[in-house]
């Protein structure tokens, strides 16, 4: 009885298809849980007795998973498993545990934690709604979405709660709240509130703002409509996605985005197949097989009549993890997986229509488990930066200190100091002085620069829009301009040291185009061919001679091998023709018409498809497909198989059999029957003898299928197959059509696929062939995983040979084998493939070998991958900006090596440096081999002069990286040590777990900046490894993009990014936070002088709306002039000039030292501000209001001279903004002295304006303190600029200097005609061509 209590307590989730025997009664779905296979079958020992599973189809890369996120599976195997919140659940429709205790709910709440019954995995029932009561189903949609982080009711309090998490804010309402205490306040109640609620305010604000750009977006998603089935009316009906309940049948139509995860029910396609483009989920643009489950094939499907109830998993991140059980009401059970799957955000393709069950709904789908948004991210110079505020912090503490005990000593020298005037003692003068020191820091409370904050805020938003809409970042090509994704480290793409780059789609095209082939020992070389616009470059190909008499000849030994080679290539793949027009069955309605047949009814008649399809499309506009051509099917499947087979047929292959049956004149037009066998455009796909002996191409440019292969290698290769007439016509999971050379249609039985995956290297596919029913096994993959299956590799050297060649030409290698099984060994094969099912990595592998050994090679194949353009041009830049390059890629050395040397990334005269270690002791030795090499060339170099030292580079492989990166072996940092001497580092064969720990430990134990770029999926996590991660939107999807911070089009636009928008927000931020901390400095200064002349009792001669509003408004728009529009150098400058980058990848902009030379210089000009007022008012009667405004007039002048001194580029923007700051700053002084009179409790400042302003000693002082406090800053300047410039500003005046020597004169170089243009320019702005000159271009 013990041993079958687990089989009593849950449903067994991973049975065979066939399952386990029935339990008479209807499983209840409210029992305990389930039992729950691992991801690959593997049963621990308490699962004893637990029946064996079927695990997933293929492996799946698991995607990183959101910050924060556990998974419930981590928490150790336990009978629970964590649920993700569900909005709205009904009982009848999602079956759960009973709730947690009492006591539980009270535990969680004081300590924050789970409840133990949340921590545990339940099982999810769901029924399906049309079988429940009406009154049960008016509950809300659960499948609404929201991304925003407020609602109007929680905006103002979730605002303010986040921002006080900043400690500068918490600050300020410290200061605020000292303020109110009467005994130490030192301006109104009210006044003291201006800065915070103006930044409160401005934050919130821009909050607002961005949550408003998320509302509208969740709103455009929650109001797209799809279809669901409606029990009582009987049809589907047309509902919102917000509205989607889990339990719904929703019928979906080709290209129709899936609005949640489905379980599939009903495919159009009779073998219950659906195509999936997971492009926006995983970032793969290969299409994904779906299956309908077998037991629901063998009847129709009818909405209605689903009556059975889904035991499925918990939501979960996992994409490609998911397992459940249909159960019937009879207690039968069928078991689904992933393949069954359909999931939120993907595409329908290639399927007329489809029909499944929704299981997660709105936030518990796999798609927003994965979101997790936009990452923030801190930049290194904000971290510099904070370090110089909490300089500030103790500055302020200091003046703070020296002010209570000024304060002190002063009342001291009283002898009865309850005597002195406007002063009340608390008690005594250590007390008073106690309570001085808290009134310090409330009037020198700008020294913290609260409005820093947000200045750099508003700033870093404003670059990224110039950035953004920058035109040299807008590719026309694909229509696509950068997009700034982070919008916090635009600076960091100025301070770069590493590079870390993927290869295929970074730096290639990832367009694969046939090169070469080597068949029976022969080389045929393919031209490289130029593409019309929307073709494939594979299918415009010139076909190889030699090849094409060998398919003119008749049967012989070479003449069967190259017919075998292109069909391997035309089976021996994923790949999909996709079917155009696709339609639906469902009118206009809601209502199913027609159906589709099943599998087993096999005799089905056909009618003329072009007559059908108009017909229905007339009648139906629902499906999203394309609107099909007239005609496109001018001839029955019985003409194109008669047509298209040859007198002559060859006994190993034969066409496929035709009946009256089948004939399209067997039923009448008016059937709504599918095409049974084919659906292709015309008999233009196929040709005869006749066409290649007149020397005519195979490749027509009217009618072409269209192919959706998983990789784009084998969209090449059977694009190849294709231009020779060994076509791919249908692909289903059970059998292939192919169009073969001169020859007929042939239909293949697929018997077994073995996928592929990265510990073979290669992939197989097990077919039957017509007629003769020989079982052929067709294997194509890495040369090196080929050769140790073949019978007799040392007979294949030519092939070899050949090999060894495509790699050194920087071509994609792959070989191609065969091998026919006897008819007797197949069963036992097929046993053991089937037992292998669910098992282990390591019973699936030896199963494997037993097909893909024995084999005979029948050829390589040579596949290349284009250099993107400017590839080239830009790593010379990066390189010559002293940025180390790092590719890291999954190609094998040879290919890897020859893009390296393509790309410019080695150089021929580069000495390699190759670590290609099969174990740990032999890594270590050889690391150690070269590090005392390089010491002994350093020493060489040094006592030798003339010696020049060679540059180096490092080529690495996957498994030499995977000794040296295990923190066990020791070799991680001598291996990091050996890169320091090299410009380039090459790692091959390298995982995107590798690549990651890559990054990761270069930028935290050799602490450089680092930037990862790439296109795929497999990139992800290196760019989210890397301070600054950068996407490219090409052919592999949006995976790499959504996880990015920056993404850009192409790779050469990485060069304008980083060498010119990098180079400028690097020197417009130091300098703007420089001058912010500076002006800061300044005004408490001011503050701080006058209480030597108030016995340091925290008076203030500033008034206090002035004292509030100086950072806020009078002098806010210059710094963000500065920071957003000032160049030191114009783009042209920093891009012919690579190695001016090291401006800011050095950190010469902001060093440690800056802050402490600008607070003497702010020191400096506080004191010639104040004192010569002092000076000139000595011996006069000037009120204290009337000497404050003078003296907040001289220091706003200061600031704005010094912010003249420091803008090296002048716009009209830099001009408003000083006119709108001194503008703004005499307006508000008129206004307020007129209007304000004792308001708000102020007081009283009436005249105060026309006072000052009236006295020539107002305007005396003004400019005898700007000219004196500028003119050191102002001599330093013009020394630094023309004695020792950096190098920035000496390339500045070199090109002015060139430009001088030219008068005016500009030369273009056009490279396709070799030609130069030689233009003057009279002025600066317009250029007159006046001679045009033909150059000799040498080389």
């Amino acid at each position: 009885m013990a041993d079958s209590e687990p089989l009593q307590k849950g449903h067994m989730r991973s049975v065979s298809a066939g399952g386990m025997t029935p339990l008479p009664q209807r499983p209840s779905a409210l029992r305990k849980g389930h039992q729950r296979a691992f991801s690959h079958g593997q049963i621990g020992a308490e699962d004893a007795g637990f029946v064996k599973g079927h695990s997933r189809v293929s492996s799946r890369t698991e995607f990183i998973l959101p910050p924060g996120h556990r998974e419930s599976s981590e928490q150790g195997h336990k009978p629970g498993h964590a649920r993700q919140s569900s909005r709205t659940e009904s009982i009848y429709t999602l079956r759960q545990n009973a709730p947690p205790s009492k006591m539980d709910l009270l535990i969680s709440f004081i300590l924050r934690k789970k409840t133990k019954s949340e921590l545990e995995t339940r099982a999810r029932t769901v029924v399906p709604n049309h079988i429940l009561p009406p009154r049960v189903r008016t509950s809300p949609g659960d499948n609404k979405i929201r991304t925003t982080k407020y609602t109007v009711f929680n905006f103002l309090f979730k605002n303010l709660i986040k921002q006080f998490h900043r400690v500068a804010n918490l600050y300020f309402i410290f200061i605020v709240l000292l303020n109110w205490v009467p005994s130490i306040n030192a301006f109104g109640k009210e006044i003291a509130l201006i800065p915070v609620l103006f930044i409160l305010g401005v934050t919130c604000i821009k909050d607002l703002f961005e949550d408003k750009r998320r509302w509208a977006s969740d709103k455009r998603i929650n109001n797209s409509t799809c279809r669901v089935y409606n029990g009582e009316e009987e049809r589907y009906k047309k509902v919102y996605w917000k509205d989607l309940r889990v339990g719904d049948i929703v019928h979906l139509s080709n290209n129709e985005v899936v609005p949640a995860d489905i379980l599939l029910l009903r495919s159009s396609e009779v073998h219950g197949t659906c195509y999936l483009d997971t492009c926006n989920l995983d970032g793969e643009s290969n299409l994904k097989l779906r299956n309908v489950p077998q037991a629901l094939l063998e009847q129709t499907f009818k909405p209605s009549d689903f009556r059975s109830v889904l035991e499925v998993d918990p939501p979960t991140t996992k994409l490609y993890h998911f397992h459940g059980a249909i159960v019937h009401p009879c207690g039968g059970r069928i078991p689904v997986t992933t393949d069954h799957l359909l999931l939120r955000d993907s595409v329908i393709k290639n399927t007329d229509f489809v029909e499944g069950i929704v299981i997660y709904a709105g936030h518990e789908t796999k798609a927003m488990l994965n979101n997790s948004g936009t990452r923030n991210k801190t930049s290194s110079l904000e971290k510099q930066m904070n370090i110089d505020v909490l300089w500030c912090l103790a500055i302020l503490l200091v003046l703070c200190a020296l002010g209570s005990i000024g304060a002190k000593s002063w009342l001291d020298t009283f002898e009865d100091p309850n005597q002195v005037i406007f002063i009340i003692l608390s008690s005594t003068t250590a007390f008073e002085a106690w309570l001085t020191f808290w009134t310090f820091i409330i009037i020198l409370q700008v020294m913290i620069p609260l409005s820093l904050y947000v200045t750099i805020e508003m700033t870093k938003m404003l670059q990224v829009y110039h950035i953004n809409n920058n035109h040299d970042l807008y590719d026309a090509e694909t229509n696509r301009r950068i997009e700034c994704r982070a919008l916090n480290i635009t600076e960091e793409l100025g301070q770069v040291e590493y590079i870390f780059s993927d290869k295929t789609g970074t730096l290639t095209e990832n367009k694969m185009v046939f090169r070469r082939c080597s068949i029976g020992g022969v080389d045929y070389n393919h031209p490289s061919a130029k593409a019309t616009k929307g073709e494939s470059l594979s299918m415009q190909l010139t076909p190889h001679p030699k090849l094409l008499a060998h398919l003119q000849r008749g049967s012989n030994p070479e003449s069967d091998h190259v017919r075998e080679f292109l069909l391997a290539l035309a089976l021996c793949n994923t790949v999909v023709v996709a079917n155009h027009p696709h339609h639906d069955i469902m009118n206009s309605s809601g209502v199913i018409e027609g159906d589709v047949p099943s599998v087993k009814k096999h005799h089905v008649a056909e009618t003329p498809v072009g007559d059908q399809y108009r017909r229905l499309v007339e009648e139906r506009s629902i499906t999203p497909s394309p609107t099909p051509e007239e005609n496109p099917f001018p001839f029955s499947v019985e003409d194109m198989r008669h047509s298209s087979c040859r007198a002559r047929i060859r006994p190993t292959l034969s066409p496929i059999s035709s009946s009256g049956e089948n004939s399209p004149t067997a039923l009448p037009k008016s059937a709504l029957s599918r095409p049974k066998l084919l659906n292709v455009p015309s008999m233009s796909l196929f040709f005869t003898d006749k066409n290649i002996k007149n020397g005519a191409s195979p490749k027509t440019p009217t009618s072409k299928p269209i192919f959706e292969a998983e990789s784009p290698d084998e969209l090449a290769l059977v694009q190849m197959a294709f231009i020779y007439n060994c076509r791919l016509v249908r692909r289903f999971p059970t059998k292939a059509i192919v169009s073969l050379p001169g020859e007929c249609i042939a239909e293949f039985e697929i018997l077994r696929v073995l996928p592929f995956d990265s510990n073979r290297k290669c992939m197989s596919v097990i077919v039957r062939k017509p007629f003769t029913n020989e079982i052929v096994v067709y294997t194509k993959g890495a040369d090196s995983s080929i050769y140790s299956r073949l019978v007799n590799p040392s007979l294949e050297t030519k092939t070899q040979d050949h090999i060894a060649s495509y790699s050194s030409q920087g071509l994609r290698v792959l070989a191609v084998a065969c091998r026919t099984i006897p008819e007797e060994k197949w069963p036992a094969i097929k046993k053991e493939l089937d037992s292998s099912i669910g098992m282990s990595l390591v019973a699936t592998k030896h199963a494997y070998s037993l097909v893909e050994t024995d084999l005979t090679l029948l050829g390589a194949t040579g596949i290349e991958d284009r250099l993107q353009p400017g590839v080239p041009e830009t790593l010379k830049c990066l390189r010559s900006a002293g940025i180390v390059v790092w590719l890291l890629t999954g190609d094998k050395v040879e290919t890897a090596t020859n893009v390296a040397l393509a790309s410019g990334l080695f150089s021929p005269k580069t000495e390699m440096l190759r670590l290609a270690a099969k174990s740990k002791p032999s890594a270590e030795t050889a690391l150690h081999f070269f590090k005392d090499d390089i010491a002994r060339g350093s020493c060489a170099s040094t006592s030798s002069r003339s010696f020049k030292q060679k540059q180096k580079a490092i080529i690495i492989d996957g498994k030499t990286l995977t000794f040296i990166l295990d923190p066990r072996s020791g070799l991680t940092q001598p291996f990091l040590d050996l890169t320091k001497y090299c410009t380039a580092v090459l790692c091959c064969r390298v995982t995107p777990l590798q690549k990651a720990y890559i990054v990761k430990v270069v930028k935290e134990q050799l602490h450089m900046k680092t930037l990862a770029i790439g296109d795929g999926a497999n990139d992800v996590s290196m760019i989210q490894a890397a301070d600054v991660g950068i996407g490219i939107s090409g052919q592999e999807g949006m995976q790499a993009v959504m996880a990015s911070d920056f993404a850009i089009a192409k790779f050469k636009y990485l060069k304008h990014l980083m060498l010119v928008h990098g180079h400028w927000a690097y020197y417009r931020l130091t300098n703007m936070i420089l001058y912010f901390l500076y002006k800061n400095c300044t005004f408490v200064f001011l503050i701080f002088w006058y209480q030597i002349y108030c016995g340091f009792s925290g008076t203030v001669m500033i008034d206090p709306m002035f004292h509030m509003l100086y950072n806020l408004i009078f002098t806010a728009l210059p710094p963000i002039a500065m920071g957003v529009y000032d160049q030191d150098a114009p783009a042209n400058v920093l891009l012919s000039r690579p190695n001016l980058y090291e401006y800011g990848r050095l950190g010469k902009a902001y060093r440690p030292y800056s802050f402490w030379i600008i607070l003497l210089d702010s020191i400096y000009q506080s004191l010639a501000i104040f004192f010569i007022a002092v000076g000139v008012y000595t011996g006069s009667e000037i009120g204290l209001w009337e000497f404050g405004s003078t003296i907040t007039s001289s220091c706003m002048f200061a600031m704005l001279g010094q912010v003249s001194l420091e803008t090296k580029s002048w716009t009209l923007l830099h001009v408003a903004s000083l006119v709108i700051s001194i503008g703004a700053y005499y307006l508000f002084f008129i206004l307020y002295n007129f209007v304000c009179m004792q308001c708000i409790g102020l007081s009283s400042n009436t005249w105060v304006m026309k006072t000052t302003i009236g006295d020539q000693s107002y305007y005396l002082i003004i400019i005898l303190s700007t000219v004196t406090a500028l003119i050191p800053r102002f001599i330093w300047l013009c020394l630094k600029t023309m004695i020792w410039p950096n190098e920035v500003t000496r390339a500045v005046i070199e090109t002015r200097k060139a430009t001088k020597r030219g008068n005016h004169f500009l030369v273009s170089w056009s490279r396709s005609t070799s030609t130069s243009s030689i233009y003057r320019g009279p002025d600066g702005n317009k250029t007159t061509p006046v001679t045009m000159s033909t150059l000799t271009a040498v080389g």
